[in-house]
């Protein structure tokens, strides 16, 4: 047997997701309050119930360290910022403009999006947990370490995204879109995926032999394979 076919038959399907950061670490945060949050106060800060209507953060600015919990956003631009060692829980945002900005070690649950727009970002150590999810656009992203968990997603667009270890357990994918797409290590077992858009971007994603037959006709049909009883 060849080295390749060995690791073939040993093969145990997509490598999991990673993820370091330690969320319990987030203490002695400041409270903050409207006034800290209107002063740009966005390093080690606990907010709690707030209700923004618009919410920008600029190119090259950072959340760091912060916990939001239980607050509304109707407008959230962020393109070309980072948010790094956070916890988003129970946010409910309208529209999330996040293009080319980046997201490392962030956890986010039990929230909803209305739209989130994150083409060109980078996402390093990043897990929904129970959210629901509109349209998520992450176009030629750069995915590592990420995990939607128990999610509804309306629509998924990974065009032209480079995805290494993501997973989706116990979610709902309404449409996926990974035309042109570079997959390694993506885990889509578990997952409910009802539409699939650009199959041959595919390649490198795992699936389980129920997700494989519901597949079949779109990967005959993309093959040229002309199936008759």
């Amino acid at each position: 047997m060849s080295a390749r076919g060995a690791r073939a038959r040993g093969s145990r399907g997509a490598q999991a997701p990673a993820f370091d950061f330690d969320e319990s670490l987030l203490t002695g945060l400041d409270p903050g309050d409207i006034a800290a949050f209107e002063a740009g106060r966005f390093e080690a800060v606990a907010y709690t119930g707030l209700a923004i209507d618009e919410w920008q953060l600029g190119t090259g600015e950072t959340v760091d360290g912060c916990r939001f919990t239980g607050s509304t956003v109707g407008s959230w631009t962020l393109r070309g910022a980072r948010i790094v060692e956070s916890v988003l829980d129970g946010i409910d945002a309208t529209v999330v403009s996040a293009a080319r900005s980046g997201l490392r070690d962030v956890e986010v649950r039990d929230s909803r999006f209305g739209s989130f727009e994150a083409f060109d970002s980078t996402w390093r150590g990043v897990r929904f947990t129970r959210c629901k999810l509109g349209f998520v656009n992450l176009r030629g992203a750069e995915l590592l370490d990420v995990a939607f968990v128990d999610c509804t997603i309306e629509e998924l667009d990974l065009l032209d995204a480079t995805a290494r270890r993501v997973a989706f357990p116990g979610s709902r994918i309404g449409a996926l879109n990974v035309s042109g797409a570079n997959l390694t290590d993506v885990d889509l077992r578990g997952a409910e995926v009802f539409e699939v858009v650009g199959l041959a971007g595919l390649r490198g994603a795992t699936i389980s032999p129920e997700q494989l037959h519901l597949m079949a006709p779109a990967l005959a049909e993309l093959t040229g394979i002309i199936v008759e009883d």
